[in-house]
């Protein structure tokens, strides 16, 4: 089969087995997958891994074959898959049954082979049928949608949590948008395109802030809270420099929520977050089933969040295309 190899220098196609297929898995066809920041990450260097190996996670697929120990109906199922694989189901977490955290959970695309490549094989418990309403371009969105609910899923709102600020609008930051609003919140968009900052005045964010057009980011998102600093600050950038005006546009016992995953270290000001007693929190993967809802539903809306689609061969310009175009969302790979 053709799959997108990365060897630690650079990313390129190849002709590799098919996974062979056990008797308690399925074998999926791949139709879609998309970019995410991790895999660019990774290429890039900030992230280590082991290679060679076969990225991308934000996969939706058919099910073509399955293993001897697995009910036949899942054959021709529409289905994408948890990225946490691997699950021994006896550690200290599985028992809580947080099986995203696993002492020996393996990440799909990360430290296992992933979703850039013609096939693959997974057991069944790993996946969640997709609504044939779904398409498979919009399916890539399942699993970062899961991961923006799951923002609010680590991080309970309060009664006085009105006013939200999001730093980035990439895909994730847009995806967050959506799912603030609808649980009421008032959002300022944080981002240097003004493209994306149209996405999310589209979509209802209150104030837009093009980082590039004013001197402090913080000044202007407290110049709208009554010089207090929104009652939750979420970063989704990996920009370290982010990171740190973060902290300064956070109101006093506010929230910081931390979702990039880049890999890259960054120096905050420890001191006013002790001082002002500002809670922090983090996520990564989140509840496929309120993301496939939001989904079906049409309350989530992705389709203009494809900034381009690209067969598998073309992936190293799909790559590319997140450097060279600010106003880049996400790439989906056809395959």
């Amino acid at each position: 089969m053709k799959a997108a190899v990365f060897d630690g220098q650079e990313i390129s196609i190849k002709e590799v087995p098919i996974p062979r297929l056990g008797d308690s898995q399925v074998l999926i066809q791949i139709k879609a997958s998309g970019i995410c920041g991790t895999d660019i990450a990774i290429v890039k260097g900030d992230l280590p891994t082991p290679t060679p190996i076969i990225l991308g996670h934000e996969f939706a697929g058919e099910v073509i074959e399955v293993g001897k120990k697995i009910n036949s109906n899942w054959e021709g199922k529409h289905v994408t898959s948890e990225i946490n694989t691997n699950i021994d189901f006896s550690c200290y977490y599985c028992q809580r049954k947080i099986f995203s955290q696993c002492l020996s959970r393996k990440a799909l695309g990360i430290d296992i082979n992933g979703s850039f490549a013609e096939y693959i094989v997974l057991e069944p418990f790993l996946l969640h049928e997709i609504p044939r309403k779904i398409s498979y371009k919009e399916a890539t969105f399942i699993e970062p949608l899961a991961a923006a609910y799951q923002t609010f899923e680590m991080m309970p709102l309060a009664d006085e949590d009105k006013v939200i600020a999001i730093y980035g609008l990439g895909k994730l930051g847009l995806l967050l948008t959506q799912v603030a609003l609808a649980k009421g919140l008032d959002v300022i968009a944080v981002d240097g395109s003004d493209k994306k900052l149209s996405i999310a005045e589209k979509y209802g964010a209150k104030q837009l802030i093009n980082r590039f057009e004013v001197e402090n980011i913080s000044d202007e998102i407290k110049g709208s809270t009554d010089n207090l600093g929104a009652d939750i600050v979420v970063d989704t950038t990996g920009n370290p420099e982010a990171l740190i005006d973060i902290v300064a546009s956070c109101k006093t016992r506010g929230k910081i929520h931390i979702k990039s995953t880049h890999g890259i270290r960054t120096p905050i000001n420890l001191t006013d977050i002790v001082v002002r007693e500002i809670t922090v929190y983090s996520s990564r993967c989140g509840p496929f089933d309120k993301a496939i809802e939001g989904l079906s539903s049409g309350d989530i809306k992705v389709k203009n969040l494809v900034s381009k689609m690209y067969d598998l061969e073309k992936i190293r310009e799909a790559f590319a295309a997140y450097d060279e175009n600010p106003d880049f969302i996400k790439a989906v790979i056809i395959i």
